[in-house]
């Protein structure tokens, strides 16, 4: 009967009396006690319930939930790895809350996920890819910044296994490499390099028609840091090719 009873907790959390949402916390405390000590909970059939209330914007329920997450990540027969791309972008969106405490969990959540693919030896980081790219064109900073950090880290894991993806992925650098912020222009000239670098190296073929067509774009850019990266570019394909 969990998934019920999370259904009737995300309700109560959000209740306006400080005493229903008292004995809530109280009744979540032991349900995740319970939980954690148990080897036959249903992971597959909480993720749509997880889904469904990680768009909710209260902030009460924002805590429940990404308390939730990190506590089914620390339960070692539970793989959360296998189902990040379907609650990633609701914890990236959490990031620019109003609220200090949930952008904090919000962010020490994905740094832990970030740490766990880097660790793991075999994830797939095909559906997530989308997810990073449109992360990396928010207007929030911090949104930005989390999605060319995971990126970086894309580059380094996935190398040409994500080669499909490269245009894309050439899209958000591209979009970043003028952005004002300097700690989100340094990693995008690390990622822009790393990409770069492994595109030239690689001796597989692919099409270069989306990257031309990415880069195309760019040529026209109101940015001259990002009409002189996609030139570099240019110059790169030319050479290789």
């Amino acid at each position: 009967y969990f998934n019920p009873i999370f259904d009737g907790l995300c309700k109560l959390f959000a209740h306006v009396d400080n005493d229903v949402k008292n004995a809530a916390a109280l009744l979540d405390r032991l349900i995740k006690d319970i939980v954690t000590q148990s080897d036959s909970f249903d992971l597959e059939s909480f993720i749509p319930l997880l889904q469904k209330h990680i768009k909710r914007t209260k902030p009460y329920i924002r805590q429940l939930l990404v308390s939730w997450i990190c506590v089914l990540d620390t339960v070692p027969d539970l793989n959360m790895l296998d189902y990040l791309p379907d609650f990633l972008d609701g914890l990236f969106n959490m990031l620019s809350d109003g609220n200090r405490e949930i952008k904090q969990m919000a962010d020490n959540a994905l740094s832990d996920f970030l740490k766990e693919i880097n660790d793991a030896d075999v994830v797939e980081l095909g559906p997530i890819i989308p997810i990073l790219m449109e992360q990396s064109r928010s207007k929030e900073r911090t949104n930005r910044l989390v999605a060319m950090t995971w990126l970086n880290d894309f580059i380094d894991i996935g190398k040409t296994a994500l080669l499909k993806f490269y245009a894309v992925m050439l899209g958000s650098i591209m979009f970043c490499t003028s952005d004002p912020d300097k700690e989100i222009n340094s990693l995008t000239k690390k990622a822009n390099l790393s990409l770069m670098s492994l595109i030239q190296s690689t001796s597989i073929k692919f099409d270069l028609d989306p990257l031309l067509q990415t880069l195309t774009r760019e040529l026209v850019s109101e940015f001259v840091t990002t009409r002189l990266a996609a030139l570099h570019w240019v110059s790169m394909l030319h050479e290789k090719d």
